[in-house]
């Protein structure tokens, strides 16, 4: 089975459990190719994140299904911090990574 694309919301248990995951955080020396590596599991990696000082943050997922996600996160314990939602996205563009292919391809279905 192909992997599929999956933006992650995280939100955080509340005001104690955000202050401890940043304070976490804070204290984590890895680079980001070892961050890479620490979020690769057998069935799912994730591939990109966004955090601000809001109550929630954002991560990009390749997997087969939003439960191998959510298993990984419970793995790490990330899931000791925050509640997740995960949304299969239909389509991906990335700046960063452009080509000839149509930018909005006919197969993809935005109302299944």
């Amino acid at each position: 089975m192909s992997q599929k694309r999956f933006m992650a919301i995280h939100t955080f248990h509340s005001d104690k459990t955000k202050e401890a995951f940043f304070a976490m955080i804070a204290e984590d020396t890895s680079t980001k190719r070892e961050w890479a590596k620490e979020w690769t599991f057998d069935k799912c990696r994730c591939v990109a994140t966004w955090a601000g000082d809001d109550d929630f943050f954002f991560c990009h997922w390749l997997s087969e299904t939003d439960e191998d996600i959510h298993n990984a996160l419970r793995d790490t314990g990330l899931d000791n911090f925050v509640f997740t939602a995960c949304y299969e996205s239909q389509m991906h563009i990335d700046a960063n990574f452009l080509s000839d292919a149509p930018a909005f391809p006919t197969s993809v279905s935005m109302n299944a």
